[in-house]
């Protein structure tokens, strides 16, 4: 009878909800969102002349037309403009976190 329980115990065990996220962490997950939105509204600003070209390009010549890329991989510059977008993300979480919180301070 032992041997059947436990592992009846385990499986309920994973079928519970995980744990409900604190505070700090629904914070910092707001904080992400934030910085990504906000990282890709400047990529979007920074990157429109480019775009424009490449969108011209691609109804002129065709997608991927005379690249000899390979179906799914991302061109330079497109790789390029990703990685600055993820640096724009991990520099604003960063600067986020450097800034005390409010009400974290003296005589609060």
């Amino acid at each position: 009878m032992k041997s059947a329980v436990f592992p009846l115990l385990l499986l309920l065990g994973a079928c519970a909800a995980p744990a409900p996220r604190s505070a700090e962490q629904q914070q910092q997950d707001a904080t992400v969102t934030a910085c990504r939105q906000e990282a890709e509204r400047v990529m979007r600003y920074r990157d429109r002349g480019q775009q424009m070209r490449l969108d011209e390009a691609d109804s002129r010549l065709g997608a991927g037309a005379f690249t000899g890329a390979t179906t799914g991989s991302m061109s330079p510059d497109r790789l390029s403009s990703r990685f600055q977008q993820d640096r724009l993300i991990d520099e604003c979480v960063r600067g986020a976190s450097d800034t005390p919180q409010a009400g974290g301070g003296r005589g609060s």
